[in-house]
C-alpha cells in the first residue's frame, strides 16, 4: 500500500495530518528526552507516549488506507484516524484518540508484509499498556524512572523505524 491518504483538510499549513503527526512525533520525542534527562518524569514519561502515538498514525495514515478526511460531506475533519468502508463509504474502523489503542490495530502495519523489526517493535508496545493521556492531570507520584526509561526505548526504536520509513517509503 503507498501512503498519500492523510488528508490537508483541516491542516494549518496545508500540508497532510500524516505531515503533521510525523513532526509531533519528532518534537515530542525531543521534549520527553529533555524532560527525561532533567529528572523531570512525569513530563517526560508523558511526552514520550504522545511521540509513539503520533509516530503510529503518521505510519498508519501513510500506509494504510487510514484518513483524516471528514467522515460526514461538508463536516469537519476528522479527530482521529479512521478507515472507510469500500462498499458504503461509512466507517469501517476507528481509531481512539490515545494510546493505548495501538496494541491491537497497529497490526495493520505489518499484515502481509516481511517486517520483522516493525513487528519486533510493536510487540515492546507493551511497555505503554498503562500510559494513559490522562496522567496529565495526576500529581506524578507514581511515576517510576524504570517505567520512564523503558518506554523512551521504546519510543525510540519506534521513532527510528518511523524516520526510516519516512527516507525509504517502506515499512521495513
Amino acid at each position: 500500500m503507498s501512503g498519500t491518504s492523510g488528508t490537508s483538510s483541516g491542516t494549518s499549513s496545508g500540508t497532510s495530518a500524516e505531515h503533521h503527526y510525523a513532526h509531533a512525533a519528532k518534537r515530542h520525542y525531543k521534549d520527553a528526552v529533555y524532560l527525561h534527562d532533567d529528572g523531570r518524569l512525569p513530563n517526560a514519561d508523558y511526552h514520550f507516549g504522545f511521540a509513539v502515538e503520533c509516530a503510529l498514525k503518521s505510519l498508519l495514515l501513510r500506509f494504510t488506507t487510514a484518513t483524516m478526511a471528514p467522515k460526514k460531506q461538508g463536516k469537519p475533519p476528522a479527530k482521529a484516524p479512521w478507515v472507510p468502508d469500500p462498499a458504503t463509504g461509512g466507517v469501517s474502523h476507528e481509531y481512539g484518540h490515545h494510546l493505548p489503542w495501538v496494541a491491537a490495530d497497529v497490526a495493520l502495519l505489518t499484515h502481509g508484509r516481511s517486517a520483522a523489526r516493525l513487528s519486533a517493535a510493536l510487540g515492546n508496545l507493551t511497555a505503554f499498556d498503562s500510559w494513559s493521556v490522562h496522567q496529565r492531570y495526576l500529581d506524578g507520584a507514581t511515576v517510576a524512572d524504570a517505567d520512564v526509561s523503558q518506554r523512551r526505548t521504546v519510543a525510540r526504536e519506534i521513532l527510528a523505524l518511523h524516520e526510516q520509513a519516512l527516507i525509504t517509503g517502506r515499512l521495513q
